[in-house]
């Protein structure tokens, strides 16, 4: 018996282990999307310039270009910075004869390695046992609709 946390799997109906891996976009992509973004910021905070120039309070309304151009040149730079450090994730897929689960998240691709070599061992070897401790990556939100454990969904649980 296989235990992922709180799920189990019978190794006699695990098919297959096998790694994949989901790499962040590519970094030119990403910097070009920001400049993009920066450009169409700088057309809208010119506009809307131009639109509240002629506004009675010109103190207040000269201020708002202004304050969105700032406000979304910082938010742009935050998504710039998180993307480009974002690294590859792999993931342990176990296949079954009915479906496929992602088991296991993790960073580090030696250590999926390793878990699929161990699983595979123990397969062919039921007497064999192994215990091994995995941070493991939470990617999205948490999502039970079956049942009575019904949690509906958990945002960045």
């Amino acid at each position: 018996m296989l235990w992922v946390g709180g799920d189990a799997y019978q190794l006699t109906h695990i098919a297959r282990a096998r790694q994949l891996a989901w790499y962040p976009p590519k970094r030119t992509r990403v910097v070009i999307r920001f400049v993009r973004q920066v450009f169409g910021l700088a057309a809208a905070a010119t506009i809307l310039g131009a639109v509240t120039a002629n506004s009675s309070n010109q103190g207040a309304a000269a201020a708002v270009p202004g304050v969105l151009l700032v406000a979304g040149l910082a938010y742009f730079v935050y998504r710039l910075v998180t993307q480009l450090r974002q690294r590859p994730l792999y993931r342990l897929v176990l296949e079954m004869s009915n479906a496929s689960t992602t088991a296991v998240v993790s960073h580090d691709a030696r250590q999926i390695g390793a878990l699929i070599r161990m699983i595979m061992e123990a397969i062919d070897n039921p007497a064999a046992e192994f215990a091994v401790q995995i941070e493991n990556v939470h990617v999205g939100d948490t999502i039970n609709q079956y049942g009575d454990h019904n949690i509906g969904k958990q945002v960045g649980a």
